[in-house]
């Protein structure tokens, strides 16, 4: 899958991040965590915030392991989302991807101060195409 076009640096990851509308009967916005693996631009998670089936990915360009969200416990998936990197779960996610060298490189202090404005511009991505449909 292509990367998404809103791009926010984060030490050894970027955060990348597009409105999917391309899905049959489905739309939400998508969360793409990258990082440089053997010198290519990997993506290592994909977070699929779906109106309908919301799911996400480990290791999307490996085995690509993928689950579903369960909207009825956990909420709102861009919240959860949201809430797995402020409680400090990339690193933990990243190796269960199969990417224990680049979870090894995240600087926690640079990847906290970095949060707030993903959700802000996470939040303000959905709002938009919220507003246009």
């Amino acid at each position: 899958m292509d990367k998404g076009t809103t791009v926010i640096g984060l030490g050894a990851i970027e955060v990348a991040m597009r409105y999917r509308d391309d899905i049959q009967g489905d739309a939400g916005l998508c969360l793409q965590i990258y990082a440089k693996v053997e010198g290519e631009d990997t993506e290592l998670l994909r977070f699929d915030c779906f109106e309908h089936a919301p799911h996400y990915h480990y290791g999307p360009e490996a085995d690509d392991e993928r689950l579903m969200f369960d909207q009825t416990a956990g909420g709102d998936p861009l919240s959860w989302v949201l809430g797995c990197f402020e409680r400090g779960r990339l690193p933990e996610m990243i190796t269960r991807a199969g990417y224990k060298d680049v979870a090894g490189a995240l600087d926690a202090a640079v990847v906290e101060r970095g949060l707030e404005g993903v959700g802000a511009l996470a939040r303000e991505l959905e709002a938009v195409h919220a507003a246009s449909s």
